[in-house]
């Protein structure tokens, strides 16, 4: 969890994207010089050699770091539109049943029903009950026992 707020500050920060590119080039540019201070000291830290490779390779570096850092920034949009466009439903008006696109080549679309729609999707389970404003138009002679609370319909009335 924490790493996955790390990634959104960075991707979502100009500024701290730009301090990272620019940390990174000038290490990268450095890098040649470093080495050479250790292995060869009697070259200087600021030799041509180290200024010509030190920019070459820190400016194509900050370019690669840029690139992939776009590109970064272009994937978080594109996956936030996708969690967007999943969260619409395409729901049948009359039928409440749910339209699916099959992943067959003839790219058919399904309609099932939201129980089972939801079941395959989550780890709901649904447990069917009718509603009492249900109950009074699918069943009006029902109704009539909902106002005793002691006379309790037989389950042949139904």
């Amino acid at each position: 969890m924490q790493r996955k707020n790390i990634q959104a500050v960075i991707f979502r920060n100009t500024i701290l994207q730009a301090i990272v590119i620019v940390f990174t080039v000038v290490l990268i540019a450095n890098l040649n010089a470093i080495v050479d201070s250790f292995l060869h000291p009697e070259i200087p830290y600021f030799d041509d050699e180290h200024l010509i490779v030190g920019g070459i390779t820190g400016l194509v570096s900050g370019v690669l770091i840029s690139l992939v850092m776009l590109y970064a920034r272009h994937l978080e949009q594109a996956l936030s539109e996708i969690k967007i466009l999943k969260s619409f439903l395409p729901i049948c008006s009359s039928c409440r049943k749910i339209r699916t696109s099959e992943s067959n080549e003839v790219k058919e679309e399904t309609w099932e029903s939201i129980e089972s729609y939801i079941s395959e999707h989550t780890t709901t389970k649904f447990s069917h009950g009718i509603c009492p404003e249900c109950k009074k138009q699918l069943y009006p002679e029902l109704s009539e026992h909902s106002g005793n609370s002691d006379d309790k319909p037989n389950i042949n009335d139904i």
